[in-house]
């Protein structure tokens, strides 16, 4: 399989791409099987969504629902759709066989339009898809068009098991999605598919504020959080905080966990401005972080999209990032964030010094920020999209001419 490289990604901005979904007015409601054993909370929130005009029926993976739910999330999209929550098998365990059926049985009694899945490669998820998807037209989103490098890329090519799902996930899908042009025009560029197969519908804004006060962000604090790995760029950030000596109120909360920390331990534990969170952060905790931020940082070396910045975007937090991959579709510069070159810490450090002196400019990027996650990316506009490349599906699958 063919591997897109940077360059092969334009750089202009391709929001306007004409393939990509608009809201297109309702033909009735969509009976839709959506099936994610990974992101969970993304699931719920696409879930209550399309359920507000159409039937759902959603299966989660119970230990990734376990994770990243909060309860007031998982009790209202219990309350809102038909959830059920499976069991991992693995693959030499011999009860796969009942859990791999309990999938195919669960979609086939609610009798779907479409299925929607979100790729991840779970043994007992994939057979019952690529059964069901025989005579059920199916809409892969893909989250990654291309594998990040490190330790995702070394996982996944020592088995070669998970390439070859990756490769029939994505051949027997009908339709794919992917959030932003740049990841649309990556996965184009690994594969010969024709443009119309591929829809971008950007990642809606995660983290559940309902009930919290949100307030103005203020001070000096940056947040970097999640998976840290190779791409996410963490030594690139502590070479821009070196930079900003001279600011002594800029402090920095460093939250997750990964295979890159280790590398920069000496670093973080002689620096009194850094705090440093090492462990899995549960759902219940991300609220907390994100509001004492002021700041949320991303220095990534690449990317596809971001769910990090899609949290912040929530929590009304401008972002700070690399102009790589995906982002750009999302954080717009001056508006709900600032770009950087990637591998540039001292692009980096202006761009925090501007932002965390300039109480003007936090205020005007914050409420950016928020007009994004209740505007672009709010759930219910991104349903209406996602809906619409369903009806696209279906009008393939039966011969006719799709009504986008």
């Amino acid at each position: 399989m063919k591997r897109a490289s940077p360059g092969e990604v334009p750089a202009a901005s391709l929001r306007q791409n004409p393939v990509t979904v608009d809201a297109a007015p309702e033909i009735g409601p969509i009976r839709i099987a959506l099936v994610a054993f990974h992101f969970a909370e993304y699931a719920c929130h696409l879930a209550l969504a399309l359920a507000r005009d159409h039937p759902v029926l959603l299966l989660l993976d119970a230990e990734n629902a376990a994770a990243d739910l909060v309860p007031a999330l998982r009790q209202q999209v219990s309350a809102a759709v038909e959830v059920h929550f499976i069991t991992k098998r693995k693959l030499w365990n011999p009860l796969i066989v009942l859990t791999a059926a309990r999938v195919v049985r669960l979609v086939e009694r609610f009798r779907p339009d479409v299925l929607h899945v979100q790729e991840s490669l779970h043994d007992y998820g994939v057979w019952p898809v690529l059964w069901l998807a025989r005579h059920t037209p199916l809409v892969l989103t893909v989250h990654d068009a291309v594998e990040h490098s490190g330790a995702d890329a070394d996982w996944l090519s020592r088995r070669w098991r998970l390439r070859f799902y990756v490769d029939r996930l994505r051949e027997r899908a009908d339709r794919v999605i992917v959030h932003g042009e740049r990841v649309r025009a990556q996965l184009l560029a690994c594969r010969e598919w024709p443009p119309e197969r591929v829809f971008s519908v950007m990642l809606g804004a995660l983290g559940a504020p309902t009930g919290l006060t949100v307030s103005e962000p203020s001070g000096a604090t940056l947040l970097f959080f999640g998976r840290i790995e190779s791409y996410k760029g963490l030594g690139v950030l502590l070479d821009a905080l070196d930079l900003l000596r001279d600011e002594p109120a800029v402090r920095l909360v460093i939250a997750g966990r990964g295979t890159d920390l280790q590398r920069f331990r000496g670093r973080i534990a002689v620096d009194p401005r850094i705090e440093l969170i090492d462990r899995f952060i549960a759902a219940e905790e991300i609220p907390g972080l994100f509001l004492r931020s002021t700041i949320v940082v991303l220095p990534y070396l690449e990317a596809s999209q971001s769910g990090v910045a899609a949290i912040a975007f929530s929590y009304r937090r401008p972002v700070i990032a690399s102009a790589v991959g995906g982002l750009p579709d999302v954080i717009l510069p001056g508006e709900s964030g600032i770009l950087v070159p990637p591998s540039d810490p001292a692009a980096l450090a202006a761009a925090i010094r501007q932002v965390c002196t300039d109480p003007t400019l936090l205020r005007r990027l914050s409420a950016g920020a928020e007009a994004l996650a209740s505007g672009e990316l709010s759930w219910r506009s991104i349903a209406q999209r996602t809906a619409a490349v369903y009806r696209a599906t279906r009008a393939i699958r039966r011969g006719r001419t799709s009504p986008l």
